[in-house]
């Protein structure tokens, strides 16, 4: 995950809160039907699954096979963004500290929590 990504959700779980979208962002609107920036940088990432949008690209950068996100919400939905901070606050660690499985079986929470 990229270091701001980390920075964002580390802060996200100090406040205890979830902020809205950021108006102040240069790539505002980067999804359809985004209503939540607290998980700019999905904490999830990569899922490697398909069934909320993604999908394995080749990257005009590199060459090489990446996880492409950029039809996934559902980390940008205010209710699912609420179920995900309150998912990493009881884990009771540092985000550094929560593992790769915990944060995937968090996900599936999520989904199967989910009503959008």
């Amino acid at each position: 995950m990229h270091e701001k990504g980390r920075i964002l959700i580390k802060e996200a779980m100090k406040e205890k809160r979830i902020k809205g979208l950021d108006k102040e962002c240069d790539y505002l609107p980067c999804h359809e039907g985004l209503e939540d920036c607290t998980f700019c940088y999905c904490p999830f990432y990569p899922c490697y699954k398909s069934d909320t949008g993604g999908f394995e690209k080749i990257s005009s950068r590199t060459g090489e096979p990446i996880w492409a996100c950029s039809s996934c919400i559902l980390n940008h939905k205010t209710k699912n963004a609420q179920k995900i901070l309150d998912g990493l606050l009881e884990f009771g660690l540092d985000f550094d500290d929560i593992n790769r499985e915990q944060l995937l079986e968090l996900r599936e929470k999520v989904i199967n929590q989910s009503d959008d």
